[in-house]
């Protein structure tokens, strides 16, 4: 995965098609060990709950698969290129929820369902995940 191929697909300069092919072999399992492939961009971008409602949007349209959000999240988490804005109520929304996407086997598991209780809690602002898969 290139993080420019995710920031292009934020951005509007790549499609979903171009985001799921950039995808393919992204991670490798061996032995139970996940390794990801992930090419750095060289440019900072500032990610916003707008860009990530975007992947869960690409989901709900099954232009890429529930399972890629694992791949993108991790390669968000582990990105010295990829911010947000700390310390708010949008920021915390974000690094939650990219969190949960690059560990569904120890969160949430990457469904149609997840994904679209991801998109209320983005356009809501409120855990609804918590709510509604716990209770």
């Amino acid at each position: 995965m290139h993080e420019l191929g995710l920031r292009n697909f934020f951005d509007g300069g790549a499609d979903a098609n171009e985001l799921r092919e950039d995808l393919v072999d992204s991670i490798e399992s061996t032995e139970g060990v996940r390794r990801y492939r992930i090419v750095d961009m060289a440019e900072p971008f500032q990610i916003t709950t707008t860009h990530l409602i975007q992947l869960c949007d690409a989901v709900l349209a099954n232009s890429i698969m529930a399972a890629d959000l694992q791949a993108i999240g991790f390669c968000i988490v582990a990105s010295d290129k990829f911010e947000w804005a700390y310390n708010t109520p949008e920021g915390d929304i974000i690094a939650e929820t990219v969190h949960d996407w690059s560990s569904p086997e120890t969160n949430y598991p990457l469904t149609e369902t997840t994904v679209r209780l991801f998109r209320e809690r983005f356009v809501t602002g409120e855990d609804v995940l918590k709510k509604r898969l716990l209770s």
